[in-house]
This record gives structure tokens, sequence and C-alpha cells, in this order.
């Protein structure tokens, strides 16, 4: 089911980012420059993958990867909410949207089982392109997003600690659940097209990493969003109020790489 949101002001942005501090984080901290020669164009970002198109800043980067991590972890870790159900997603939707993202399209849903030997991969990198087929966006970095996402999910294959960091996080006691991530700046926004993927039963393909799981014999569930963000938004003040928030354990959890 579609979702309507609206924005917040920036006044009341900057407070709710202190107010959504993860347990353990210090409070106000130096002030640390933004490294500006940073150029990975990929991150596993707690259980998620993210990617990022030619053209964005290491500050956007930077605030589109802590503003995740920030909702994501605080949604789990503080509000205690179950990952890969719909309460967690519409948590993570309304946290998104306090740190300054609106979304143009929002939905949970079941997944119609797919065809035998599709694996959950295929599976997550479909639903990418069929949402941004029937939505009213266009343009040739949008369009490219799908590929990006499949680029960045072979590419961390290759780099053992994001590989390791995302089997550890996605994988479930009954399950697994992860998110794709594809982001791209245009005319002063920022745009992330987002896909949640989950099973909630016990599979029994043992041994096999979550993303090769064959779709059609596990029940899934998908989160679908696409968010955009005003890049005015993004500053070093914002920026330093979501390290303070999100406090150490970022470092554990984000790992960036190139694709």
């Amino acid at each position: 089911m579609e979702r309507q949101h609206k924005r917040i002001n920036s006044t009341k942005r900057r407070k709710l980012i202190a107010a959504y501090k993860l347990p353990g984080a210090p409070g106000k901290q130096p002030s640390l420059a933004i490294n500006a020669e940073d150029d990975c164009n990929a991150a596993v970002v707690n259980n998620s993958v993210m990617s990022f198109a030619e053209g964005l800043s290491g500050l956007n980067r930077e605030y589109i990867r802590k503003s995740y991590f920030l909702a994501s972890s605080y949604v789990s870790d503080v509000l205690k909410i179950h990952r890969g159900t719909e309460a967690w997603y519409d948590e993570f939707i309304k946290v998104m949207i306090s740190l300054g993202w609106l979304p143009v399209r929002s939905r949970f849903e079941r997944v119609s089982h797919s065809g035998k030997g599709l694996s959950v991969q295929l599976a997550a990198l479909n639903i990418i392109a069929t949402m941004l087929a029937s939505m009213s966006v266009s343009g040739p970095l949008i369009t490219a997003l799908p590929k990006l996402a499949a680029d960045a999910l072979e590419a961390m294959k290759q780099q053992p600690a994001s590989f390791e960091l995302f089997k550890r996080n996605s994988t479930m006691h009954q399950g697994g659940d992860f998110g794709l991530a594809s982001c791209v700046e245009a005319d002063g926004e920022l745009t992330m097209v987002l896909v949640t993927y989950s099973t909630q039963s016990v599979s029994k393909q043992v041994g096999l990493p979550f993303l090769e799981w064959d779709s059609s014999s596990v029940e899934a569930f998908s989160g679908q969003t696409c968010l955009v963000l005003n890049t005015s938004v993004v500053n070093e003040k914002t920026i330093q109020l979501m390290r303070e928030s999100a406090g150490d354990k970022v470092q554990l959890a984000i790992a960036k790489y190139r694709i």
C-alpha cells in the first residue's frame, strides 16, 4: 500500500537527529573534517548494500550512509522492532523522514513466488527494476540504478571484510534480511531507490549464502521506496550531529569499497 508523507522543517530536523541517539553514543564530540579523498562508491551499511552513481560528493555520500545507519540502527536497537517486518519498515521510514528524506513512493508487501532457480539476489534486483519501471521517473542516471546495485553486490563478494559484514548482519535465525540501495544526485536532489528483502521462515538451504537461496522456496516480504533529499539539508553541522548520535558503533557497521 502506498503511503503519503510530509517534509519536516530544518530546525525540527536538527532536534530529531540529536534525539535519535544510539545506545553508547558519547554525545558532543570534536568536529572532524570530511575525507575529500574518499572515492568509495559502494558500502555495506548494517545489513544493506549501498551504491552511489558518479557525481556524488563525499559529503553527500557520508550523509546517505550515516542517515541510513542511524535510522536502521535506531529502529532495531532502541525501538527493539524485529527486522524484516512491516512494523520495522514503517518506523524506519519515519526516522528517514526526520532526517530529511521524503518518500515519493513507499510500500511493503509479500513477494510473489519467483520461478524455481531464481536466486534471492536476482529476485531483489528484479524488484528494483520493476519499481523504477512503474514510477514516473526518467533520465539515464535513474535508469542505470538497477545495474549499479547489481555491480555493487558482485564487487562486495570480492571484498572479504565487506562480504563478511554483510553475511553476518543479513543472516537471521529463521531466514535472512537485507537491503539494496542505489543513490544518484541530479538537479539539487539526492535520490535513493531502496528495496528490503526478508524471509521469515526456516530455510533448508543450510550452508548457502542468503543471496544464493532459491527464492521460490521461501516466503518473502519486501519494502520498496524511492526517497529524495534536498542537498541543502546536507552540511557540516548535520553531518556532525549524525556522528554524535551514531557514536563509535558506526565504525564497525559500515564497510566502504569501490565497484
